[in-house]
């Protein structure tokens, strides 16, 4: 067994052209909060979603579609904000994809198509293209000139058992005229052997697989009247997939994700599988699960999942607990917690966190209650700034201070208050033993004076650049101050 799990992961090593010798035996990938855009609308009005195309970064999230593009220090900022008034969607979990500069949003309304190719570049809002009703789907999926669309058995009414009273269907539509899509071809679970249901759908290769309750099945879509099966896996019961579109997909459940090479003609060899370590959620009295959503780093040869709570009475997410990233540049050997080949980040928020998307270095998310995200790790600077408040501000002047630390020396931290400098901080003192890290962490400190600070919001940021010169936001915190002369503490002078 570790002969062909050491032969796999050679395979899976080249396809992403990473080295096949591992220059280390530990994960390195972190992730810390250094990004956040507070959400303009409700999260309930509307699907979510996060797309990259090209420089720019799409989030669909409660009727508002954000524009994006990310600075080099990992610091979101906004091109342009618009409110969708025309989307008729209120489906929270309805399906969402991106193709071809066009955004494809199904919910309660149908399908609805909107066009975002001057979004962003030449300041144009989003144009809607086309609105067919009848078409509610939970998972959308497009290659080429076809849209797949699904309603997954794990939100239908009963339990799926390819029979007459309780299956689905995929549906396969033309988009070759983006204003009349049209149905052309249909998969059904009813009487296909070992399916039961479909519960998601994903393109690979132009291969079309989907995760059902009796396995992994991928289909040709060649003649798309007529899909043809061309491979099943029936190992394990899928809830979700996770694709890069080019070779490498996912399919998982609560407990397990097997990962696949997917090659040319369409047939997959698995060559992982993916498991929660035993020590996570140890401390919660609730059920925890794989989060159905994931993103492949082909460019850093990582898979990025993540950990969800689950509440006993609606069998739904309730929060996120953590990031779990898995590294195919470290052996996959066993035998401790946190095991070599992955990084575990637990998040302390109470919310549900979705749609991560990895750029670069950094993994871009979005929350329930904290909108837009942007977490910096694998490799890059991390750290915190250990503010307690403006009650914690000396007047006449003060120290802020925090900790950072990298896969490389720190040799810099600046700090910014909003846009504007504050300074360089001193980087030094005794080791921080308090955090845990595989490289050395150490304390930064600034004098600084924010006596006079406007009274509102504002966001402060470190930034730190390492001994390769590479320069990243590592920490942001956002501050409401009073205003000049409510913004600090006078000290008393200690009785002696």
């Amino acid at each position: 067994m570790r002969v062909l799990s050491r032969v796999a992961l050679v395979i899976v090593l080249s396809l992403v052209s990473l080295p096949l010798a591992a220059t280390h035996l530990q994960s390195e990938c972190p992730l810390t909060l250094v990004g956040n855009n507070p959400a303009s609308s409700a999260f309930d009005l509307s699907p979510h979603g996060v797309f990259r195309s090209g420089n720019l970064l799409y989030a669909l999230r409660g009727q508002t579609l954000t524009t994006y593009t990310a600075s080099d220090v990992g610091e979101l900022q906004v091109v342009r904000e618009d409110f969708i008034g025309t989307l008729g969607a209120r489906d929270t979990e309805g399906g969402v994809a991106f193709h071809n500069g066009h955004l494809f949003v199904s919910g309660d309304a149908g399908l609805e198509i909107y066009d975002l190719r001057n979004v962003g570049t030449n300041g144009a809002s989003p144009v809607l293209v086309s609105r067919t009703p009848g078409l509610h789907y939970r998972r959308l999926a497009a290659s080429g000139s076809l849209l797949a669309g699904l309603y997954p058995g794990t939100d239908l009414p009963c339990s799926p058992n390819g029979t007459l009273y309780c299956h689905n269907t995929i549906d396969i539509l033309s988009i070759s005229n983006l204003s009349a899509p049209n149905r052309i071809g249909q998969i059904s679970s009813m009487h296909t052997f070992g399916v039961l249901g479909f519960n998601d759908i994903a393109f690979n290769r132009g291969f079309l697989y989907a995760a059902t309750d009796g396995g992994l099945y991928g289909y040709s879509l060649v003649n798309p009247n007529a899909p043809l099966n061309i491979s099943s896996d029936n190992r394990l019961r899928g809830k979700f997939l996770v694709s890069n579109g080019a070779g490498l997909l996912g399919i998982g459940n609560d407990e397990q994700i097997h990962l696949y090479n997917v090659n040319l003609a369409g047939a997959p060899s698995r060559f992982s599988m993916l498991v929660i370590p035993f020590g996570v959620g140890i401390d919660r009295a609730n059920p925890i699960a794989f989060h159905p959503q994931g993103w492949f780093d082909e460019a850093n040869g990582r898979i990025i999942t993540m950990i969800n709570e689950i509440d006993p009475h609606t069998l739904k997410p309730a929060r996120t607990l953590a990031f779990d990233v898995f590294d195919y540049s470290v052996p996959m050997w066993e035998g401790s917690f946190e095991r070599g080949y992955e990084d575990i980040t637990y998040l302390n928020t109470d919310e549900v966190i979705y749609n991560p998307v990895g750029v670069g270095t950094s993994v871009f998310t979005v929350g329930e209650v904290s909108g837009m995200q942007v977490w910096a790790g694998c490799g890059a600077p991390s750290g915190k700034i250990e503010w307690s408040g403006v009650q914690g501000l000396s007047c006449g002047g003060t120290e802020l201070r925090g900790w950072v630390t990298g896969s490389q020396r720190i040799s810099n931290v600046e700090v910014f208050l909003n846009g504007t400098s504050l300074g360089t901080a001193t980087i030094g003192g005794p080791a921080r033993t308090d955090v845990s890290s595989k490289f050395p962490v150490h304390t930064w400190r600034i004098s600084v004076n924010l006596d006079n600070t406007a009274r509102g919001e504002h966001v402060l940021r470190a930034v730190a650049t390492d001994a390769l010169g590479v320069r990243r936001q590592f920490a942001q915190q956002r501050i409401y101050f009073n205003g000049p002369g409510q913004n600090c503490v006078t000290r008393r002078r200690s009785a002696r």
